[in-house]
């Protein structure tokens, strides 16, 4: 799986992600960096435009499809509206490490517990870290908008985000008053 996933790194090359113990839907992207535990992808919508993060566990990830009709049209999109993707440096060393570089580079993270539910997910602040759980500043919904503190178990969490357009408006939405 290295040679695979340095040969997609180099290329660049859009990719659908499947972690199906986990979640039905892929993840459609480029491959920006991995280690021994991650992958970590540049999200793109179907319409070409860079969609955010997505940083997932290597052990979790069932196939990864690349190449063919899909994949070409989603790259001759990506060509046609000149989108960048997303692609921070970001530290893979670690769960904890992971957890605060996003936090750091896009002040806030999003997780995702899909093995308990997998339609939830949680934005906010990191308030404190540790190697075995996450304290969360959460931000609402676009409709509750209601802040909160939440206590998750680091071993419950199986994909971390970021700035995606959804995320991107919560987190603006929490700065205001509701």
């Amino acid at each position: 799986m290295q040679k695979t996933l340095q040969m997609l790194k180099q290329r660049q090359a859009p990719v659908d992600l499947y972690r199906d113990h986990i979640s039905s839907e892929s993840l459609s992207g480029v491959v920006t960096d991995y280690s021994e535990d991650f992958v970590y992808l540049s999200l793109f919508t179907d319409a070409g435009q860079a969609n955010g993060i997505a940083v997932c566990f290597r052990s979790d990830i069932t196939r990864i499809r690349w190449e063919g009709n899909e994949r070409q049209a989603l790259s001759q999109m990506i060509e046609a509206t000149g989108a960048k993707p997303t692609a921070p440096a970001l530290s893979l060393d670690s769960l904890q490490s992971l957890l605060e570089s996003v936090s750091a580079t896009f002040g806030y993270v999003n997780v995702l517990t899909e093995r308990m539910d997998d339609s939830v997910t949680f934005i906010g602040e990191i308030a404190e870290l540790d190697a075995e759980s996450l304290l969360l500043e959460t931000f609402g919904t676009y409709s509750s908008r209601d802040r909160s503190r939440l206590w998750l178990s680091l071993s419950e969490i199986t994909r971390i985000d970021a700035d995606a357009a959804y995320e991107r408006s919560v987190v603006y939405l929490a700065g205001k008053p509701a």
